[in-house]
């Protein structure tokens, strides 16, 4: 056990009649007094800084559905996608109930003339219309005349071939324009066609002829009457010259007509 200093004199050694002299040994801690009252509680301090975040607790359960929010906007439409596969073909249906038979247009023809030597003007006569051509009972081959058999509406149609039968020699006057007509009760010119002509006026030339070789085509739809007659004509219109209608190498003419109406 240490000793302690004299609390009078501060000395380990001195002589005062202390209870505890310098050199005595610490005596024995007398018995703790009684507790005294509490006393009251202090301010709350201020509050310190906040501990680090502890660890996630558990999911706690699923609440009650809330209500339905309101719809929102519609969203911009996105991209087509691609096209599926075709699915697989349906049954067939039921055959629908056949139609009134219409009108049965029977009139019409089609005729060949492989070739018609001629210096004037004429009705062109004496077709084929052997197959494969072919003929109806309105019209006459061997006079070149259709007779219509039917108030309505035909169309008609005429490829003309022609050559010269001679070499040209004469310009031609300025009034004279030969030509193909499709001509209506034998007088109205209904449908026609003129031939091709070269026409030239240089220095020291001036020429007015019509091809050596050449073909003329008439076509167009008539409103006819029943009992019309409807021939081809060859209208020369002052040509001398000798003409083969019908072209070289029997190139031909094909004249048709059929009722559309």
């Amino acid at each position: 056990m240490e000793i302690q200093n004299c609390k009078k004199c501060a000395s380990k050694n001195c002589n005062c009649n202390r209870p505890l002299g310098c050199k005595g040994v610490t005596g024995a801690t007398g018995p703790t007094g009684e507790t005294g009252a509490t006393g009251a509680t202090g301010p709350t301090g201020e509050a310190g800084a906040t501990g680090p975040t502890g660890p996630t607790g558990e999911t706690g359960a699923t609440g009650a559905t809330g209500p339905t929010g309101e719809a929102g906007a519609t969203g911009a439409t996105g991209p087509t996608g691609e096209a599926g596969a075709t699915g697989a073909t349906g049954p067939t249906g039921e055959i629908g109930a056949t139609g009134a038979t219409g009108p049965a247009f029977t009139e019409g023809f089609s005729a060949f003339k492989p070739s018609l030597i001629t210096t004037g003007s004429t009705v062109i006569t004496n077709w084929t219309v052997s197959a494969p051509y072919y003929t109806t009972a309105g019209f006459n081959a061997t006079s070149g005349v259709f007779t219509v058999p039917t108030t309505g509406k035909y169309a008609f149609a005429a490829t003309l071939n022609y050559s010269t039968t001679a070499t040209i020699s004469l310009s031609l006057g300025s009034g004279i324009n030969p030509a193909f007509y499709l001509r209506r009760n034998g007088s109205s010119n209904v449908i026609s066609g003129l031939f091709p002509l070269l026409n030239v006026s240089v220095t020291l030339l001036t020429l007015r002829a019509i091809l050596g070789n050449g073909t003329v085509t008439l076509a167009g739809d008539l409103l006819l009457n029943a009992g019309d007659t409807i021939d081809l004509y060859y209208e020369a219109s002052g040509l001398t010259i000798g003409l083969n209608l019908g072209g070289v190498n029997s190139a031909g003419m094909v004249w048709s007509c059929h009722r559309i109406a």
